[in-house]
């Protein structure tokens, strides 16, 4: 309870401090702060100060009425600011000599140091040159165009005006800091600017509001030329000095304060307007402060006992309301950060929510995406409705799914349903997996085993074939030695004979040698021997077609290689060729080195293929055969396996007259070398 009440005391506490400063700030300008830490009067350092300086130098524009100008008949400096900095002077008992400029040399002499003070108002740039005081009153920036002009209504729209304005006036540096092309039109004085204005070389003359409303009606345009309403800013103007002269700050300060304190800007004011206008604000009576300020002390206390017994429930309903946005967040990432497709679709298969990943499969963004209906999506997401998964599931609301094929990958379709117990509508997710490696694996698997089954089987048939035909051999042998010389039909057929058992064994050797289990490892190999044995194996299917065979390669060509891998390679780029060829045909493979590469072309001079097709022959499952004809992963194997040998792949292919692939594979000479040696 104590510390409700030391609570709730420190913010009364806070609250009739906070009340003080404004009350401080809306009459004499000040914060609390400077009140208590400013002595009023100038003490004696500060009067030394003033008398080693000497004379206080105003540098102050000549041409700028009604703030500051030349009288033309007198030769006397005039103006509001003028007698204010008149009454400076009086206040601070210290001449202040007044020196006219164009403001643009003023603003140079006072970073020099050549002058001492000038009014205006404080910005960021400007702060890097000089030190500014309490402020002395305030000033609109406004803008004058042509009453034709309706192209302009704020500031905003003076992109890609001309606009007239006074040399290193702040309504530049404002509007360069919020607009950008502008085209500026910089002069000595305001007058000029507005002849430009009259005279319809700019579209608009930027300024201060008592100066453009003063040539407005001494340059007789008040008929023509507005100005806008809605002003461009309105800031406090203060003094500014050179940053050496810290203690004239301070000075002057003191000085203002005691200004304000008498409302001497609204005696000046009265004396050239009339009435108060803008360029002093006391925005409310001392009356009018004190009844707010009460009244809005007995509001914060009832609002703080009605805060006090909320406080529990209200700070109960934030940590949960942080909690659920926290715990949407964290979905919202998980949802956009899976690999997988996520699809929300309701019961009209409209598409309420897409993740990331889908969005970048079908190439659209994620508005261009929602609450179109499933059918914008045909192959993906809408594949076949009269047996739509996603209704089955909405149908006896079980999971269900399903294989599909896209742009060459096969997804796994899943379908998940979303219970709502807010809502009599359910919806229901779909998520899509890429299982097209998955699948790849599986076909290489598959291939692999039937190779080592084929390896398997091929040894025994090779030795059950090699018995009988060794006793062949030996007993044609027998024969040639008992027989009778001068029998040429016998002669004749035990030649016969031994060379069937010759190409048999050969045959054999072939079959044993392609499908014998690899270790997977490089080691040197023959070029013509493995291309030769290859081809032996594929000469039936040749020979049905009436396929030629050209083989270009040297007798002694040695490569350290993956054997397994080229095996593959030159299997299937030759079984590829002969598909190509119904019938009558030329298969021709080249090999050969050149720098340091292993070059294979295997070419044919059958049907081709489409440019159309040639982009996705090396994708898995790819295949223009007909169906049971082909799996389409004979060129994809290819493809891995030239890579995983650090090799390229190209193809080039005429429809109806061939088709070209080159193999280009790195070759290790340093590890034949070694083995040689």
């Amino acid at each position: 309870m104590k510390k409700r009440i030391i609570y709730c005391i420190s913010i009364f506490l806070l609250f009739t401090i906070l009340s003080i400063n404004i009350y401080l700030n809306t009459k004499y300008n000040i914060s609390l702060f400077q009140y208590l830490s400013r002595s009023n009067k100038i003490t004696n350092e500060e009067r030394n100060w003033l008398e080693d300086h000497g004379t206080i130098i105003y540098g102050t524009t000549n041409n700028n009425p009604p703030l500051r100008y030349v009288d033309k008949e007198s030769g006397v400096v005039q103006g509001l600011v003028i007698d204010y900095i008149t009454a400076l002077s009086i206040e601070l008992e210290t001449e202040i000599k007044l020196k006219p400029l164009l403001w643009n040399e003023a603003v140079e002499k006072l970073s020099l140091g050549k002058t001492d003070i000038l009014d205006m108002f404080a910005s960021p740039e400007r702060s890097k040159f000089f030190l500014f005081s309490d402020p002395i009153y305030n000033m609109r920036g406004v803008i004058i165009i042509s009453n034709d002009e309706k192209n302009i209504n704020s500031y905003w729209d003076l992109r890609n005006k001309r606009v007239a304005a006074l040399k290193e006036d702040y309504c530049i540096e404002f509007l360069k800091s919020n607009v950008k092309d502008i085209k500026y039109l910089e002069t000595d004085d305001v007058k000029d600017a507005m002849l430009l204005l009259k005279e319809n070389k700019v579209d608009a003359v930027v300024g201060d509001e008592p100066v453009i409303s003063y040539y407005r009606t001494a340059l007789g345009m008040k008929n023509r030329f507005e100005i806008i309403e809605e002003p461009m800013y309105e800031k406090k103007v203060v003094l500014a000095v050179p940053k050496t002269r810290k203690k004239l700050l301070n000075i002057l300060n003191k000085g203002i304060y005691n200004l304000n304190k008498r409302k001497i800007m609204n005696k000046i004011q009265q004396k050239w307007f009339g009435i108060s206008t803008p360029l002093y604000k006391e925005k409310v009576t001392e009356k009018f402060i004190s009844i707010v300020l009460i009244f809005i002390a007995i509001i914060f206390l009832i609002a703080y006992i009605s805060y006090f017994w909320n406080k529990s429930l209200k700070k109960e309903v934030k940590k949960r309301t942080e909690e659920l946005y926290i715990s949407r967040k964290d979905l919202e990432i998980t949802f956009d950060g899976l690999t997988n497709l996520l699809i929300v679709l309701n019961q009209d298969c409209n598409i309420i929510n897409v993740n990331k990943s889908f969005c970048n499969m079908v190439r659209f963004n994620r508005k261009e995406i929602l609450n179109n209906n499933c059918k914008g999506f045909p192959g993906i997401l809408c594949v076949d409705c009269d047996n739509c998964i996603v209704k089955e599931t909405f149908k006896d609301k079980r999971n269900h799914q399903k294989e599909i094929n896209f742009e060459n990958k096969i997804f796994e379709k899943t379908t998940y349903l979303l219970k709502d117990t807010t809502r009599d509508s359910h919806r229901v997710l779909v998520m899509l997996k890429d299982i097209t490696k998955v699948r790849v694996s599986e076909q290489q698997l598959l291939h692999s085993n039937k190779m080592v089954a084929v390896g398997q089987l091929a040894a025994g048939v090779a030795h059950e074939i090699r018995n009988p035909l060794g006793l062949i051999r030996s007993y044609c042998y027998i024969l040639k030695n008992k027989k009778n010389r001068e029998d040429v039909k016998i002669d004749k057929a035990l030649r016969v004979i031994e060379g069937s058992v010759k190409k048999a064994s050969n045959t054999i050797d072939n079959l044993l040698n392609f499908s014998r289990i690899s270790s997977n490892k490089w080691e040197k190999v023959n070029m013509r021997d493995l291309i030769n044995s290859i081809v032996k194996l594929k000469n039936r299917d040749m020979e049905k077609r009436n396929i030629e065979k050209e083989i270009d390669c040297e007798d002694n060509l040695l490569c350290y290689t993956n054997t397994e891998s080229l095996k593959h390679i030159i299997i299937n780029l030759l079984a590829n060729a002969i598909d190509a060829i119904p019938n009558r045909g030329v298969v021709s493979i080249k090999c050969s080195i050149e720098n340091n590469k292993l070059l294979i072309e295997c070419a044919d001079n059958g049907k081709g293929i489409k440019k159309e097709d040639i982009e996705n022959i090396f994708n898995p499952f790819f295949t223009t055969k007909p169906r049971g004809k082909g799996t389409g992963m004979g060129l994809y194997i290819i493809y891995n396996e030239v890579q995983k040998l650090g090799g390229e792949i190209s193809v080039d292919s005429v429809l109806n007259k061939g088709t070209s692939f080159y193999v280009t594979l790195p070759l290790r000479w340093e590890d034949i070398n070694e083995r040689e040696l």
